[in-house]
């Protein structure tokens, strides 16, 4: 089962890199290209064994590769420069400082898709964030604690997480807190603090589908059990590292806030698995700050 784990795990995080990719087909050629920047204009990239390939979308949804041939001599004709100005006419902004190379592009197309002026200065780029707040019901029969009898017992907790500033985000971190129920025959409660990552390997406009990805938990916990005739109530507390795997969605209902439905615990990577099929499901609310 841990081998399996463990191979799954490998599976998803190698994975991560082509999902984050999008087919397109360039003059007939069908290539898997990154995007750098999402704006009128679309800066994306084709990573080779020594450099790039470079490529902006239009609001048409044309692809222009940009590209600067060289000459014997040595000397750059520089054509990605007459395809930027062609792309960006009328915006008053000159291409005569533009390098060839992801970060000059990067910060050209940044420019233009914020109005820019006639030039645009090389400045460290700023990642400006946004953090979500929300809270959420579930139901669990928690997988990674004994559990003899199966007993499902519901849950509630508040999340916050952090994204960057952008429409359609790809990655975010979260911190979570959970509070777990006792049921008439299974008497174990928990606090549940949890510190997470979330890569969205699905991300449309409206909703998005993403691996929820909890990296380090510290648990409060107290079971009551019955030894005889007696009651024996023992208090726990334990952290981990448990890279626990599940599969999450935000749905958009408005500009600032999404419903989250998640199943969590699929898969426990350093935590065992207690013999049952993991049963761990939540829906909640979030907004935007």
């Amino acid at each position: 089962m841990k081998k399996r784990c463990l191979l799954l795990t490998f599976f998803l995080i190698s994975s991560l890199q082509v999902i984050a990719q999008q087919n397109y087909t360039v003059n007939g050629e069908t290539l898997f290209l990154d995007i750098e920047v999402e704006g009128d204009l679309d800066l994306l990239t084709l990573k080779l064994y020594k450099g790039y390939r470079f490529f902006v979308k239009d609001t048409n949804d044309n692809i222009h590769e940009l590209i600067n041939t060289k000459d014997i001599d040595g000397t750059y004709f520089n054509e990605f420069r007459y395809t930027l100005q062609e792309l960006t006419k009328g915006s008053n902004m000159s291409t005569e400082l533009v390098a060839f190379g992801k970060y000059s592009l990067k910060q050209f197309i940044k420019a233009y898709n914020k109005k820019g002026n006639r030039r645009y200065a090389y400045t460290n780029e700023k990642v400006e964030t946004q953090i979500r707040l929300g809270g959420f019901v579930g139901l669990t029969n928690h997988p990674l604690v004994e559990n003899y009898n199966n007993r499902t017992t519901s849950y509630f907790g508040a999340e916050l997480e952090l994204l960057e500033k952008k429409e359609r985000p790809w990655q975010s971190g979260f911190l979570s807190v959970e509070r777990t129920l006792k049921s008439n025959d299974f008497k174990y409660t928990s606090t549940i603090l949890a510190l997470g990552y979330r890569f969205r390997f699905i991300n449309p406009p409206s909703s998005n589908i993403y691996i929820n990805l909890q990296l380090a938990t510290f648990t409060f916990s107290k079971e009551t059990t019955l030894v005889g005739t007696k009651e024996i109530t023992e208090k726990n507390h334990a952290f981990r590292i448990p890279f626990i795997f599940g599969l999450g969605s935000d749905i958009k209902i408005s500009d600032t806030s999404y419903i989250t439905l998640i199943y969590n615990e699929i898969i426990a990577v350093l935590a065992k698995n207690k013999g049952h099929f993991p049963i761990n499901f939540l829906v909640g609310y979030k907004f935007s700050l």
